[in-house]
């Protein structure tokens, strides 16, 4: 368990008193190299991840191409919370978008540990409301935006992320071929 971590978990739980050394076995972090799939559609979903270094990315296959839904940076959380909470067969992948070091949560430690530490529910809960309703806002974005309009959006409202993403991944993302994606980019500079 990282130093990064704790102070992520104090930043939303103002006042937690609970030592690192009483929650760090319950964790695992560890060093991934850019293109490591850490979940593949249809095994079983039973870790959720933490972001310390780096981005991973949230993805499906769809006529051999990876349709990418999400992505996480530092100190944001990722896992496929269709199925993480029931262990049924995973219906996304997840990869790593750059080198990364991240923080894992297995399910039988998530749960272990939100019995010990019933606080700890409050803060994946806080967690999980920031995922779901970033996730509506996307859904509504996407649908009420034309692509040049979301590209535009995207880009100012998430200029450093914006550099880091891959233009295959980021037109996959966005709902566009990368000829079109090329396109919106240099009509953004003009």
């Amino acid at each position: 368990m990282t130093q990064q971590l704790i102070a992520h978990i104090q930043q939303l739980l103002p006042g937690f008193t609970i030592r690192r050394e009483q929650l760090s076995h319950f964790f695992e972090t560890i060093a991934v190299k850019k293109d490591t799939v850490l979940l593949s559609e249809g095994a079983t979903c039973d870790t959720i991840y933490f972001v310390n270094q780096g981005c991973l990315y949230l993805f499906y296959d769809y006529n051999d191409k990876r349709e990418v839904i999400h992505f996480a940076l530092e100190n944001w959380w990722l896992t496929d919370y269709k199925t993480f909470c029931d262990s049924k067969p995973a219906v996304y992948a997840i990869a790593a978008m750059e080198d990364s070091e991240i923080t894992c949560l297995s399910r039988a430690n998530y749960e272990a540990m939100l019995l010990q530490f019933p606080v700890m529910a409050l803060y994946f809960n806080k967690i999980h409301e920031r995922a779901y309703g970033a996730a509506l806002y996307k859904q509504k974005t996407f649908a009420t935006t034309s692509k040049p309009d979301f590209y535009n959006y995207f880009r100012r409202t998430y200029p450093v992320l914006i550099q880091r993403i891959p233009d295959e991944i980021f037109a996959s993302y966005i709902g566009v071929s990368p000829e079109v994606l090329r396109q919106l980019q240099a009509a953004f500079v003009s």
